[in-house]
C-alpha cells in the first residue's frame, strides 16, 4: 500500500469509526425512533447512513488538505476535524434527539459552522470545500425539515 493510500485509509478510519460507534449507541438507546412519524425526515437508519457518507466525505476533505503539506492546509484540516466532532456530538447537544426545537437550533448552528469552515477550506482546496459543502447541504435540508416539524407542532 502506498503512503498516500495508507494516509487516506487512516483518515477515513478516524472519521468513520467514531460516528459508527456513536450510531450504535444511538440505535441501542432507541434514539433513532421518532416520537411521531413525519413526512419531512427519512427514517433514522437512512439519516444514519447519510451521516456515515458525510463523515467519509469529511475524512477525504481532511486528507486532501493535509496532503498539501502546508501550515495553511494543516490549519484548515483541523477545522474539518472540528466540524466532524461537532456533527458527531449533535445527538448529545440536542438532548438525545428528543426535542425538535433544540434539534432545529442545533442544526442551524452546525450549518453556520459548516458554512464558515467551508469558506476557510475553499481557500486551500475546492475539492475539500465541495466535500464539506455536502455537510452544509444536508444540514440546511435538516433545518428546513425540522422547522416544518416545529411549525406543525405549534
Amino acid at each position: 500500500m502506498t503512503a498516500q493510500r495508507a494516509s487516506l485509509a487512516a483518515n477515513l478510519a478516524g472519521f468513520v469509526i467514531p460516528p459508527l460507534l456513536l450510531n450504535g449507541v444511538i440505535f441501542g438507546l432507541g434514539w433513532d425512533h421518532d416520537t411521531a412519524p413525519n413526512q419531512y425526515l427519512p427514517p433514522g437508519w437512512v439519516v444514519g447512513t447519510i451521516w456515515m457518507l458525510l463523515f467519509t466525505a469529511m475524512g477525504i476533505a481532511r486528507w486532501l488538505l493535509v496532503r498539501a503539506g502546508t501550515s495553511t492546509g494543516n490549519r484548515e484540516a483541523r477545522l474539518v476535524v472540528v466540524l466532524a466532532f461537532v456533527c458527531m456530538i449533535y445527538p448529545l447537544y440536542t438532548l438525545g434527539l428528543r426535542s425538535d426545537r433544540i434539534g432545529l437550533a442545533g442544526s442551524v448552528a452546525t450549518a453556520a459552522l459548516a458554512i464558515w469552515i467551508g469558506s476557510k477550506v475553499a481557500r486551500r482546496s475546492r475539492a475539500a470545500a465541495g466535500l464539506t459543502g455536502l455537510v452544509v447541504a444536508w444540514l440546511i435540508y435538516a433545518s428546513v425539515a425540522l422547522a416544518r416539524i416545529v411549525q406543525t407542532q405549534s
